[in-house]
C-alpha cells in the first residue's frame, strides 16, 4: 500500500513593521508580501514567525487586509470633512471596498471613536438651518438624509430644531422685508411647522391673516 504524502507547511517567514507606518506590518510568506495588516490584528490571529500558514488563516488574513485597506481609505475620507456612518461605509463599497470590510472598518471606527453619528448630527444642523427655521420632524428627516441613525436624528433635532420665538423672530424679519403673508406661510409648512405654529407667528409680526 502506498504511503500518503503530506503536504508540507509552509511557515510564515516574517512580520515587518512598516517605516511609515509601525502600527502595520507586512505579512511574508515564501518569499513574498501576502498581507499588510494592523499590528494588532495580527497578535489577535495569532501570526507569529515560523508558525505555520495555513489555507484558513490565509483566508482570515484576507479578510483583516481588506479591513484595514477600508478604514485606509475611511480615514482619508474623514481627512477632508465629516461623514455619518452609514454614509462613510456607502463612500467606501462605491470606491471599490467588499461590503463585508467596509462594515467591519466603520465599526471599528466606531468603536475607537472617529465616528459619532450623534457628533455629526449636532455639527449638521447649522448647515440645515442656515436657510432658516425648521420643524423637529423636518430637521430629523434632513439628518436621516445624511445618514445620521433615526434615533441620534431624533434626538438632535428635538434640541436643534428652531423655537417659538425663533420662528417668530424670522417671520417679524420677513415682514419687515416685505414679505408677503401667504409667501411666509408657504415657508414655514415646507419646513415642517404645522398650521398653528405659523399662524402664531404671523399673528406676532402683525400680519393681516385674509392678506
Amino acid at each position: 500500500m502506498a504511503k500518503v504524502q503530506r503536504k508540507k507547511k509552509v511557515p510564515i517567514d516574517a512580520l515587518r513593521a512598516l517605516a511609515a507606518d509601525p502600527n502595520q506590518v507586512e505579512v511574508r510568506v515564501g518569499g513574498r508580501t501576502v498581507a499588510t495588516i494592523g499590528r494588532q490584528r495580527a497578535e489577535e490571529l495569532g501570526l507569529v514567525e515560523g508558525g505555520a500558514w495555513t489555507p484558513a488563516l490565509a483566508a482570515r488574513v484576507d479578510a483583516a487586509a481588506a479591513e484595514s485597506l477600508a478604514r485606509e481609505a475611511a480615514l482619508a475620507f474623514l481627512a477632508k470633512r465629516a461623514w455619518s456612518a452609514a454614509a462613510l461605509e456607502e463612500r467606501l463599497v462605491k470606491a471599490g471596498h467588499v461590503a463585508r470590510a467596509a462594515r467591519s472598518a466603520i465599526r471599528a471606527l466606531l468603536a475607537d471613536g472617529w465616528l459619532d453619528d450623534h457628533a455629526f448630527a449636532t455639527g449638521r444642523v447649522e448647515h440645515h438651518r442656515r436657510r432658516g427655521s425648521l420643524s423637529e420632524e423636518a430637521l430629523s428627516e434632513l439628518l436621516q438624509a445624511d445618514g445620521v441613525g433615526e434615533k441620534d436624528a431624533a434626538e438632535v433635532a428635538r434640541t436643534g430644531a428652531a423655537t417659538e420665538s425663533e420662528v417668530r423672530l424670522e417671520v417679524r424679519r420677513a415682514k419687515k422685508a416685505g414679505e408677503t403673508a401667504k409667501r411666509v406661510a408657504g415657508k414655514l409648512a415646507r419646513r415642517g411647522f404645522d398650521p398653528d405654529t405659523i399662524q402664531d407667528a404671523l399673528e406676532h409680526a402683525g400680519y393681516a391673516l385674509d392678506e
